[in-house]
């Protein structure tokens, strides 16, 4: 996903001679050194120097560029959470951010972030989105240029498998059906949506038929798209590769509790920080697995059948 993140930035530069990268010392992780070697003249290195990073970037967009801050998702809400709020967010300057380094990974604990979403739809001004696989990305990085104003986007260091053809389309605020069904709706977004489609086919051996929506536009999410999900199925089960404490699995109950109330449950992490390791090992520690789900939807269906839920305590 960082290769398609960076050949796709290398792709719309030549479109647009507006972009302008940006880079904190991380341009070989986050691969965007394809964009130097192809641009070096609207590469701009900052160092180590988060802070200068995002105040450069409100510079440039201030002065009619399309900057693109290109740092790790833990440096973007915590080291310069404050230019990116004041600074960026505020003025809705037309900043595209992309965040690397999201959920678990073995990059180590200080450099996991799992609040990303949480913290970044918080801010007024700011669209947040969480692709499923490569031709999402490519999707959400065209969309972000044709809107004006300040967008987050998650990239996965991971190979996703694909899920949609290269003919996809992305738009804010709506949400796309990969499966229907009638006993339970599974939302995903990003790489958990490949998890629910799994936990999907798991179910349907036990004779339960899940729906799956995948919502990369997490802001603006498509709330109707929710209720109409959830008014067929009348339980769900939100999943994400994040906090579930103001981050997706929120985004969806508070759609949920505002139009069509039912059993909901939130597979992300339960207000704890993340520990480094392989993506096997976090999401069986933190339970993110398609599994984790199945055993979600069975206790949202037991709880929309009006039968007692034993919920295993947080991890």
């Amino acid at each position: 996903m960082r290769r398609v993140f960076a050949e796709t930035l290398v792709e719309l530069g030549r479109e647009d001679p507006r972009i302008v990268v940006l880079d904190n010392d991380v341009d070989l992780t986050t691969q965007s050194a394809l964009f130097r070697q192809a641009f070096p003249e609207r590469f701009v290195e900052v160092g180590i120097a988060e802070k200068n990073l995002f105040g450069t970037a409100a510079g440039l967009a201030a002065s009619g560029f399309i900057p693109f801050p290109t740092t790790f998702a833990s440096f973007v809400v915590r080291c310069a959470l404050d230019q990116v709020s004041v600074s960026i967010a505020q003025p809705a300057l037309n900043v595209k951010i992309p965040g690397h380094y999201i959920g678990g990974s073995k990059a180590g604990a200080s450099h996991i972030a799992v609040e990303d979403l949480a913290v970044m739809r918080a801010l007024p001004n700011m669209r947040v989105a969480d692709p499923a696989d490569e031709h999402d990305l490519r999707a959400v990085m065209r969309a972000a240029l044709a809107v004006d104003g300040p967008v987050y986007f998650r990239v996965s260091k991971l190979a996703l498998p694909q899920l949609f053809d290269r003919a996809h389309t992305f738009e804010w605020g709506h949400g796309v059906i990969i499966r229907g069904g009638v006993d339970v709706t599974l939302f995903g977004t990003g790489m958990m949506t490949h998890a629910c489609i799994a936990a999907a086919d798991h179910l349907l051996l036990e004779g339960i038929s899940a729906e799956v929506v995948h919502l990369a536009s997490i802001k603006p999410i498509d709330r109707e798209l929710i209720a109409d999900s959830v008014t067929r199925t009348g339980c769900a089960v939100s999943a994400e590769n994040g906090t579930v404490l103001g981050g997706f699995g929120s985004a969806v109950a508070e759609a949920i509790v505002e139009t069509r109330p039912v059993p909901l449950r939130r597979i992300g992490y339960q207000d704890e920080w993340a520990h480094s390791g392989t993506i096997r090992q976090v999401f069986e520690r933190y339970g993110l697995r398609a599994v984790d789900i199945v055993a979600a939807a069975q206790q949202v269906l037991a709880a929309k059948r009006g039968k007692p839920v034993v919920v295993q305590a947080v991890r």
